[in-house]
C-alpha cells in the first residue's frame, strides 16, 4: 500500500519557488496551456465565475436571459463522491461544461466524514462539532493523519475515490482548478483551524492529498489552489499554484475590491497569482483597477447569492424566470460587469467557438420549457 514518505516529500519540494511554473511534474499540455492563459490575463482582466450545486442550475437563468453571457469559470463540488453520502451528478455536469460548452472548471470538496467511525449511519458532515450547524461531525483530523487508525484508512479511501473522478476528467483532457481543504483558517470544517494540533494535522493532510494525487495517481490535469487564508495554515508553496481567498462581506451591497484581504494574501502567497475563490459580492472591476487588486477570477456562491428565495424555494417572476437577489447584485450591475472590457465571460474565452461549443443542456432545456409556455 502506498504511503506518504514525508521526509522524501519534503526533500522533493526543496527547490526555488517559481510562480511562473506549475508545481505538478506531469501536467498535460492542455493543463499547461490553461495555466499560461491564466498568467497572460493576470492583472489585466478577470475571469467571471459562478458556483453551482442544485441540478436545476437556476443561476444560469439569471445570467443568460439578462446578458446573453455565462461566467467563464464554473465551480462544482466533490461532496457526492463519498462513503457517507449519496452520490450526485456534479462531476458529470463539470465534464459537460468543459467538453461541450468550452468552459473552465474549478472543483472544491465539502468532505463528508462520519460522526462515528464504527457506524457511518449515525451521521456525517463536513462541519465540525464545535459549530452551531445542525449537521456536524466529531471526526478527528489528527487521527486521520495517523497511520493505523480507522480515520486514516477512511481518508486514504476517500482521496482515492476523488482521484478516480479527477482521472475521469484527465482522460477527457479537462484541466481542473483544484481547491481541496478550503477555508482552512476557519473553525467550521473538521480540517480547519481549531488549535495547534489541528493546524499541524491540516498541513499533514494537505501533503498527503498532494503526494497521493501527484506521485501515486500521477494526475496530469491539476492546477492546485491553496485556500488556507492565513499564515498559521501555510503549506509549502511548491505544492500550490494559486492562492485563493473566500470573502463573504458582512457589509451591505459591498462591491469593493477587498483590497485589505488581497494585500494580506499577496504578503504570504510567495508571488503566486491570487483569486477570489468564493464570494458573496462580486467586486466591481473599476474598484479593482483603482486599488490595483488583481483577483484572477471571482466565484459567487450558488442559490440565494444569485436568485431570490423564500427559505429554500426560488422566487420566479410572472414569466417563469428566477428573480435576481438584489441583496447581492442588481440587474443593472450584472449587465454592466458581464460586458465590462476587463471581464471575461464564457463567450470571451479565446478558444470559444459558437460552431464548436453549445450552451449547457440544463439551460437549453429551461429556456425551451419557458418558450413553450408563451
Amino acid at each position: 500500500m502506498y504511503k506518504t514518505d514525508f521526509d522524501k516529500l519534503e526533500k522533493s519540494l526543496d527547490f526555488p519557488i517559481n510562480p511562473d511554473k506549475l508545481v505538478s511534474k506531469q501536467a498535460s499540455e492542455n493543463t499547461l496551456r490553461l495555466f499560461e492563459y491564466l498568467k497572460s490575463i493576470y492583472g489585466k482582466k478577470h475571469l467571471s465565475g459562478q458556483q453551482y450545486l442544485l441540478e436545476d442550475e437556476l443561476e444560469d437563468m439569471v445570467y443568460y436571459p439578462l446578458t446573453e453571457k455565462l461566467p467563464a469559470v464554473r465551480g462544482y463540488d466533490f461532496m457526492g463522491v463519498s462513503s457517507c453520502k449519496k452520490t450526485d451528478n456534479q462531476v458529470d455536469r463539470a465534464i459537460e461544461w468543459a467538453t461541450k460548452c468550452g468552459g473552465i472548471v474549478t472543483m472544491c470538496w465539502h468532505w463528508y466524514a462520519p460522526n462515528d467511525m464504527d457506524d457511518y449511519s449515525k451521521g456525517s458532515s463536513f462541519y465540525y462539532e464545535t459549530t452551531n450547524y445542525n449537521h456536524k461531525t466529531r471526526f478527528d483530523v489528527s487521527r486521520a493523519v495517523t497511520e493505523g487508525t480507522k480515520e486514516y484508512d477512511f481518508i486514504i479511501k476517500e482521496i482515492d475515490m476523488v482521484s478516480v473522478e479527477l482521472k475521469r476528467m484527465a482522460d477527457l483532457d479537462i484541466p481542473v482548478l483544484w481547491r481541496p481543504l478550503h477555508e482552512a483558517n476557519g473553525n467550521w470544517f473538521w480540517w480547519g483551524n481549531h488549535n495547534d494540533e489541528h493546524r499541524e494535522a491540516y498541513k499533514k493532510l494537505w501533503y498527503i492529498i498532494f503526494d497521493r494525487m501527484e506521485n501515486y495517481h500521477k494526475l496530469p490535469n491539476l492546477i492546485w489552489v491553496w485556500n488556507g487564508q492565513d499564515k498559521s495554515m501555510e503549506v509549502n508553496p511548491n505544492t500550490y499554484d494559486i492562492y485563493g481567498d473566500d470573502i463573504y462581506s458582512q457589509l451591505s451591497y459591498d462591491h469593493t475590491s477587498q483590497k485589505e484581504r488581497y494585500l494580506y494574501g499577496e504578503s504570504i502567497a510567495k508571488g503566486k497569482m491570487l483569486t477570489l475563490s468564493e464570494c458573496g459580492y462580486i467586486p466591481h472591476p473599476e474598484e479593482m483597477k483603482k486599488d490595483n487588486v488583481k483577483w484572477l477570477w471571482w466565484l459567487p456562491w450558488w442559490g440565494e447569492f444569485v436568485y431570490a428565495r423564500e427559505g429554500y424555494k426560488p422566487i420566479f417572476d410572472e414569466n417563469g424566470y428566477p428573480v435576481i437577489n438584489e441583496k447581492y447584485m442588481t440587474e443593472d450591475f450584472l449587465k454592466e460587469i458581464m460586458v465590462h472590457k476587463d471581464v471575461i465571460s464564457l463567450q470571451d474565452l479565446p478558444w470559444w467557438d459558437e460552431n464548436k461549443y453549445t450552451l449547457p443542456t440544463i439551460l437549453k432545456n429551461n429556456l425551451e420549457r419557458l418558450k413553450e409556455k408563451v
